[in-house]
């Protein structure tokens, strides 16, 4: 101690003796105690001057985010999460700042909304690794970014969808950023829930799977922030998805949709017979056969997309086509074979992610603008063909029964092989084990999870395992619901291990929080 500064040996962060705040802001202000002195004999208070309430701890995390402090981040979630605060308390914070210091919808809004969607599943250690890994994201971005400039609605009210619709469609496709923003806010204001999908996802899906298939996502991702946040961040969050809407370089745009095979001018010409197609009476029940699988897989764009078409005008229900698309979507990552680079992953990981949004798409319109997205997605699953050259083989009946034959095994094998390089195999042998003992669904989410989340890895893991989590859901038990999940957990393991410096933070922050002397190891 000199001249009432108290200096750490750790790592020489310097506090104020007074007021226990720190001059180096990224080893956070510690508590301040109440001492005296009587009659010889110093005092020290043994509860804190400050309450260490939700309040504390909520203000302390938006100090950290504004600060870029993971440190501070990770230990004030873990102490909300601990103390019982609802997750909506936690994120609506991050969210309502992150809105007014963004300009874009990016990776850190990408991942929060993963988490949200997963987190039902999970147990607190895995949600607090899962909104550090979130936020620590957010908070980057945040600390780089220049805020946007605040559009307004159209004044007046009144707007319709009719009138909307055909301004939204111009203005993405001249990149009109301005008369974008200000249609979508003046939808906020006038439309019901179904038409606002609509609007959306129409901007979305204008140009053939926009940004490698990225913002039809992100506007996916905003409904869903919406529906656990409320209607009120719509004015907040919709704007922040207008700048990719107008940039983003759509397939149109791109050789490989043209050549050797002209692709995109039957999807233009399925965009006009669209609304007279969708007229047909849909089934009450449908089940895909064999035969759609293999088109869907199969190596005819032209074929995909007259046979997407034919099932249309057959009555086949919309949501239950776009399931099949994404369930094809998902093989391509089951049947990817270990012989293409590791970065080839990118392309089948995009494809899944984005037909499983063109699937949550559907659910809130059925409009002809939404419903052309599913054949963008089979046209996408089509592109990635060659990664299934040769399919990959799945694990062998002797393989998978030699596996322990209990959750807790199955679940610790799981994760200390996620441990080790190139185990693609082996997880997908234990996964699919662990699924055909019906063993609890909910607990292999959970490592799942904190298997991706402990990783330093960017937004498209995290993405795949909530997209495969959502479409496992839809199909409920049996060989889709495998399928699936191998295929989210081959793509993990190829990326894995990482360096894991962010989980080091996470582990760091909790050996504080139960007051660990982590300096003596």
């Amino acid at each position: 101690m000199r001249d009432c500064i108290l200096t750490c040996h750790w790592h020489q962060a310097r506090f104020d003796l007074k007021s226990g705040c720190t001059f180096d802001l990224w080893a956070d202000d510690v508590l301040r105690y109440d001492c005296w002195v009587d009659d010889g004999m110093v005092f020290v208070a043994s509860t804190a001057s400050v309450v260490l309430d939700e309040s504390f701890h909520r203000k302390r995390l938006s100090r950290g985010i504004e600060q870029n402090i993971g440190l501070v981040q990770a230990k004030s979630l873990l102490a909300l999460i601990e103390g019982g605060a609802e997750l909506n308390s936690i994120v609506t914070g991050v969210i309502q700042f992150a809105a007014r210091n963004l300009n874009r919808f990016g990776e850190g809004m990408t991942r929060l909304g993963c988490v949200m969607n997963l987190y039902p599943f999970l147990g607190k250690n895995t949600a607090y690794q899962g909104l550090f890994y979130a936020i620590r994201r957010l908070a980057e971005e945040i600390s780089s970014a220049v805020p946007r400039r605040r559009r307004q609605p159209l004044d007046g009210g009144g707007h319709r969808l009719a009138e909307l619709l055909p301004w939204m469609r111009q203005w993405v496709q001249t990149r009109h950023r301005d008369g974008t923003e200000r249609t979508l806010l003046t939808g906020i204001d006038n439309l019901d829930k179904t038409e606002l999908a609509e609007l959306v996802f129409c901007g979305a899906s204008e140009r053939l799977y926009a940004d490698g298939g990225h913002h039809l996502e992100d506007c996916n991702k905003v409904f869903e922030l919406i529906d656990h946040l409320g209607d009120e961040c719509a004015a907040e969050l919709f704007p922040l998805v207008v700048p990719s809407m107008t940039d983003a370089m759509g397939r149109e745009e791109n050789t490989d949709w043209h050549h050797p095979v002209e692709i995109v001018e039957p999807l233009r010409e399925i965009e006009l017979v669209l609304p007279e197609v969708l007229k047909a009476r849909r089934l009450d029940s449908w089940v895909a056969d064999e035969s759609l699988t293999e088109t869907l897989a199969g190596d005819d764009p032209i074929a995909i997309i007259d046979t997407l078409k034919n099932a249309l005008a057959g009555g086949v229900p919309v949501l239950g086509l776009a399931q099949q698309v994404s369930y094809v979507a998902a093989l391509r990552l089951t049947r990817f074979a270990l012989s293409n680079e590791v970065t080839d992953w990118f392309n089948p990981q995009h494809t899944f992610i984005f037909t499983n949004g063109v699937y949550q798409a559907v659910q809130r319109s059925t409009a002809p603008l939404v419903v052309r997205a599913v054949f963008q997605g089979a046209i996408s699953v089509y592109m990635d063909r060659y990664l299934n050259v040769p399919p990959a083989r799945g694990p062998t009946d002797v393989v998978i029964a030699a596996l322990p034959d209990t959750g807790r095994e199955l679940v610790g094998l799981l994760l200390s092989e996620l441990d080790q390089r190139d185990r693609v195999d082996a997880t997908a042998a234990i996964v699919t084990r662990y699924l055909r003992l019906e063993l609890p669904f909910d607990e292999l989410i959970d490592a799942l999870t904190l298997a991706t989340v402990r990783e330093d890895l960017d937004f498209h893991s995290l993405q795949v395992l909530a997209a495969g989590v959502n479409q496992c859901q839809a199909w409920g038990p049996g060989i889709e619901r495998e399928n699936i999940l191998v295929g989210v957990v081959r793509n993990l393991a190829a990326h894995c291990p990482t360096r894991r410096a962010g989980y080091q933070t996470a582990s760091i922050a909790r050996r504080l929080h139960k007051g660990e002397r982590i300096y003596e190891g």
